[in-house]
């Protein structure tokens, strides 16, 4: 059976698949592509198993979500079943991110879209899907089960050909192509799992969750159809068997009218807490690739530190200052129905994690009042100043409608009292769009002088900090700024909402990790941190003999340092006692005096040994015998 349509005189024809739904194209001035694929009732997957009894609502439910990196290799998957086993009685709600790594398996789908509608071959990316499943499937599941699986994976590319040939014809990639063909790595690592658990006795079933999750697009967003789902999902759940656990496909879901679509980027974190709501959950679990959620980005910040509790709304808060553990979206449906929402980490499974729930007595009297920080970066500020604008309604209105107009996000904004000037930030590519909007919808009052000037001051950065032991706290404002102002960092805009929840404020791009560290030492570490970098003399440097001195000797060699390099007697003189003395009284210093002694930095005439962190006790002799780099004070002491 064969089904057409035409783009000008090209004739586009493509298999047609009983019980697997149909497709086809139309033409109205331009060809539209209907994805009308309605999961079947009896799809032919890996898992078949169909019981009696009981809806959803009827059992206790755990949710688990394993991402991309959870599932990323045959390991992986060893992994998670073990995570899976240890979880003990009760009915678990299985959620699956499609296999990650490098590459990830929904990039290499997408990728193989926009290769087909440039017209180029795309045949490689499909065989480099089909080889990490199959090599993936080969490792941790029987002959035969591995053969069931690859068998659906092969018919399931065979598809995707064809609706890539059909891209490639036409040059141009639809979105609902993007959504049906982008779903299937969730569907294949999803059947992996079920295959993998069977195979160890466990009662699990296979869930499409586009036979039971409907959405509707909205401005905002997918937006779940609540009513339609849980009927769906009640229908689902009266056929399996007490007591059987269910592995569902995270990502996608399907249109009101039965299409298949995603919930797009961060989706399957969405579908966890989705089916969260819908299972009536007593907990929802994210397993990811880190400990929690921590105070700040370890990266800019080494010291940061994993948060054991975190309120909705502090966990919301740092997610979109670029927090990226947790979506916001991804936490509504858990929100609404006061499901506590745990992350934690597949490779370190032992670990406590962060406990996400409503705001407690734990994180209102927590003692650091704050709970994290964190950045939104690559920002411009866009300035509109005039004193025609003082007493004037409207204005800010009307600059706001044009932003809107514009299709361009505000992130921030401030304003002075005096209303002789507005601010806000953007996301640097908009700034210019922004400023040419404000010019062209404000020229008369440019040309006039109420309005001086729309001005941009690009090369920003928004640092905040989120706690909500900051509301009615005196103080927290005044020692935000002090830190700040300690480490010599100009600010730019400040905001704060009136739940006093956040702070925020805009500083220069390059000093954006200064103040990072300098508000998480004086919150969470210390009230006055201090860099120690200690430059060794000639007199500090004397040979090292015996045992030691033959270590030394070959751990020289090995670095390309000449002989007698680096030789230093710990014991015999004033800078290696120094340093000593520091590494081993830093704990002490911080409990007596609230000082943060950090030794960062140890240079010799042979060279330098530099670390954002402080240097550990044991370590600190190695770093300076065998130095990193040569010796550069210039380079030394900015690095301080």
């Amino acid at each position: 059976v064969v089904w057409g349509g035409c783009f000008g005189t090209t004739t586009l024809v493509c298999k047609y698949n009983p019980g697997r739904g149909a497709r086809r194209w139309i033409s109205e001035g331009q060809v539209k592509f209907i994805a009308s694929r309605k999961p079947s009732p009896q799809p032919r997957r890996v898992d078949r198993t169909m019981a009696s009894e009981q809806g959803a609502s009827s059992r206790k439910w755990r949710v688990h979500k394993f991402g991309g990196t959870s599932v990323a290799e045959a390991k992986c998957f060893q992994r998670v079943k073990s995570i899976i086993e240890s979880q003990g009685d009760g009915t678990l709600a299985i959620v699956c991110s499609a296999m990650g790594g490098k590459p990830k398996v929904t990039d290499l789908l997408l990728q193989s879209v926009e290769t087909a509608a440039r017209g180029d071959s795309f045949g490689a990316l499909l065989q480099a899907i089909r080889e990490k499943h199959v090599d993936c499937a080969e490792s941790i599941l029987a002959p035969d089960a591995a053969a069931d699986l690859i068998e659906v994976i092969d018919h399931d590319l065979s598809e995707i050909q064809d609706i890539l040939r059909a891209v490639s014809l036409m040059r141009f990639e639809f979105e609902p192509i993007r959504e049906l063909v982008s779903g299937y790595g969730e569907l294949w690592s999803t059947q992996m799992m079920v295959a993998l658990l069977k195979s160890y006795g466990m009662n699990v079933a296979f869930l499409d969750a586009r036979r039971v999750l409907r959405i509707e697009e909205l401005l905002t967003g997918p937006a779940v159809m609540w009513e339609e789902s849980e009927k769906l999902l009640d229908e689902f759940m009266s056929g399996l068997a007490p007591g059987t656990s269910i592995v569902i496909t995270g990502y996608v879901a399907s249109t009101k009218d039965g299409k298949a679509t995603t919930l797009k980027r961060d989706g399957s974190d969405f579908s966890a807490s989705i089916f969260g709501k819908l299972l009536k959950a007593s907990e929802i679990s994210i397993w990811t690739d880190v400990d929690g959620v921590l105070s700040a980005d370890p990266r800019r910040v080494p010291e940061a530190q994993v948060l054991s509790e975190l309120s909705y709304s502090e966990a919301v808060e740092l997610a979109y200052f670029g927090a990226k553990v947790i979506h916001p979206k991804t936490m509504l449906p858990a929100i609404d129905a006061h499901i506590p929402i745990f992350i934690r980490n597949t490779f370190n499974p032992e670990g406590g994690g962060t406990r996400i729930f409503e705001t407690n007595e734990r994180t209102v009297e927590r003692k650091s009042i704050i709970a994290g920080f964190s950045t939104v970066e690559n920002v411009a500020i866009v300035n509109v100043e005039g004193t025609g604008m003082i007493g004037v309604s409207g204005i800010t209105q009307q600059i706001f409608t044009v932003l809107n107009n514009t299709a361009v996000p505000v992130k921030m904004v401030a304003q002075c009292s005096s209303e002789h000037s507005i601010c806000f930030a953007v996301d640097a590519g908009d700034a210019a769009a922004a400023k040419r909007s404000l010019d062209e919808a404000f020229s008369r009052e440019i040309a006039q002088g109420h309005i001086h000037a729309v001005t941009i001051i690009e090369d920003m950065s928004i640092v905040a900090a989120v706690g909500d032991g900051m509301a009615h706290t005196h103080g927290v404002a005044g020692r935000f700024f002090n830190a700040l102002g300690n480490a010599r960092i100009n600010i730019v805009a400040i905001a704060q909402g009136c739940d006093e929840r956040n702070i925020s404020t805009v500083v220069s791009a390059q000093d954006t990790e200064r103040a990072l560290r300098a508000i998480h030492s004086s919150f969470l570490l210390s009230e006055i941190t201090v860099s120690v970098g200690i430059i060794f003399g000639d007199a500090d440097v004397a040979p090292v003999t015996g045992r030691a001195g033959g270590a030394l000797s070959t751990a020289r060699s090995s670095r390309g340092l000449p002989a007698g390099a680096g030789d230093f007697d710990a014991d015999s003189h004033i800078g290696m006692a120094l340093l000593t003395l520091l590494l081993e009284r830093r704990k002490w210093l911080q409990t007596r005096f609230e000082s943060d002694i950090r030794v960062r930095g140890i240079m010799t005439k042979v060279g330098d040994a530099c670390s954002h962190r402080p240097l550990p006790l044991l370590l600190a002799p190695l770093q300076l015998l065998l130095p990193s780099s040569m010796a550069s004070p210039l380079r030394f002491c900015p690095h301080l």
